[in-house]
């Protein structure tokens, strides 16, 4: 398992897995997502430490 915290990814560089667990909090009133947790973030694969992205991440 590998850490690359601090690097925001959407798909893990050791296993190339996109499937990401995430500590998140939802709406009650219409179930979206509320809040994320962008440190703590793992790959649901290899469970490799990562850092969550968020769209001001994505390259232009």
């Amino acid at each position: 398992m590998g850490d690359i915290r601090g690097i925001p990814t959407p798909i893990c560089p050791f296993c190339q897995s996109n499937l990401i667990n995430i500590t998140a909090s939802f709406n009650p009133e219409n179930y979206e997502i509320e809040m994320y947790l962008l440190d703590n973030a793992s790959c649901a694969d290899c469970g490799a430490l990562l850092t969550a992205p968020t769209p001001a991440d994505l390259p232009s």
